[in-house]
This record gives C-alpha cells, sequence and structure tokens, in this order.
C-alpha cells in the first residue's frame, strides 16, 4: 500500500509509494528523506538502521508513467462536465450530482465516458429510460472522454487519510471526511 508521499525537486507532491520502494530511491541517492514516521518506526537490517520513510523528496525529475485515460469515477464525472446538469444546465453539488446514462442501460448503453452525464435529479428522472432525443431534452454538450494532458482538468492526489508528516502540503492532497471510494472508486465495467 502506497504510504509514502513523494516530492519532486520544487518540493511538490506528485505521488505516493510504498515504503519500500522509497528505501530503494533512498538507497540509489535518487531520493533523501523529508520527513521520517512521527511514531517512530524503524527499519533494521544487519548494516543499517533508520526511520521509517513517510515523505522524501527525489533528487532529479520525477516522470510518473505516463496514463494513457483518465478514470470514469463521480468526482472526475462532475469535474469534467464542470459540475452542472448537461440537460439544463443547473449547478450541481458532487452530493446532487446524477449518473445519467445517455443511451440507457437497459437499452444496452455502457457506463463509458461517451455515454455518461452529470444530471440534476429532476432531469435524471424526467428523461427515465429514453435517450434524450426520445425524452426530447437534447444535451449542453456531447460527452467525451478527457484527455489526460488537458490542462483544464487538473486532477488531484486523493487520499484516504492524511497523515500526520504530510500536513505541510495538504493543500495539494485532497482528504475526503465521507466515503473516499464513493466518489475515487472507478465505474466503468
Amino acid at each position: 500500500m502506497p504510504d509514502t508521499l513523494v516530492l519532486d525537486m520544487y518540493w511538490k507532491p506528485r505521488d505516493f509509494t510504498t515504503w519500500e520502494n522509497a528505501v530503494k530511491l533512498i538507497w540509489e541517492d535518487r531520493a533523501q528523506v523529508v520527513k521520517e514516521d512521527e511514531g517512530g518506526r524503524q527499519l533494521h537490517s544487519p548494516s543499517f538502521t533508520m526511520g521509517m520513510p513517510r515523505v522524501i523528496m527525489v533528487k532529479n525529475a520525477w516522470r510518473r508513467k505516463r496514463r494513457t485515460s483518465i478514470p470514469l469515477s463521480r468526482r472526475n464525472l462532475w469535474m469534467r462536465d464542470n459540475g452542472t446538469c448537461q440537460y439544463c444546465g443547473h449547478e450541481l453539488t458532487l452530493g446532487e450530482m446524477q449518473i445519467e446514462h445517455v443511451i440507457p442501460r437497459c437499452q444496452k448503453g455502457a457506463t463509458v465516458w461517451e455515454n455518461v452525464v452529470a444530471a440534476c435529479l429532476r432531469c435524471n428522472k424526467r428523461k427515465d429510460n429514453k435517450t434524450p432525443k426520445q425524452a426530447g431534452m437534447p444535451l449542453l454538450k456531447q460527452p467525451v472522454a478527457p484527455k489526460p494532458d488537458d490542462p483544464k482538468y487538473n486532477f488531484t492526489l486523493h487520499v484516504k487519510k492524511i497523515r500526520p508528516e504530510w500536513e505541510p502540503w495538504q493543500e495539494w492532497l485532497y482528504a475526503e471526511k465521507h466515503s473516499w471510494a464513493y466518489w475515487n472508486v472507478s465505474l466503468e465495467e
């Protein structure tokens, strides 16, 4: 489980990694420890002892594997549709958003980026199990899959719980007080 925050050489959070990988990066002199476990957990080997790394900074440019697609989750769908109902334009909070299938599932519509939009409860009930054309409800814009390198989508790092060692960087992290998994789990079948 990833439990070490990785900072780039400009001290900005870039990723999470396992403590094992963090130790490997430190051992290879590719990273340095910024914060160790506040609980005093130690790692021991025959040749050295060190504190459990909780925040590391890489010494060179940190390159993540390029994401080929953005996962379809409730939060990402809400972000793609700018938090508005795609039928009436009503602004939605995350809690108000309904996932609306353009081609209904009962008509073999899949849960993919190109077939789901954010909708308000009123429009979702009004459209029911019909296509937008059958219901007389045109979409404000056609749904498309967001591209990972599109600058208008700022997908932050998502974490279930902020460790005390990560607090100086919490403005870059997101800690959901309610169910993290509900909003961030992939919806694709």
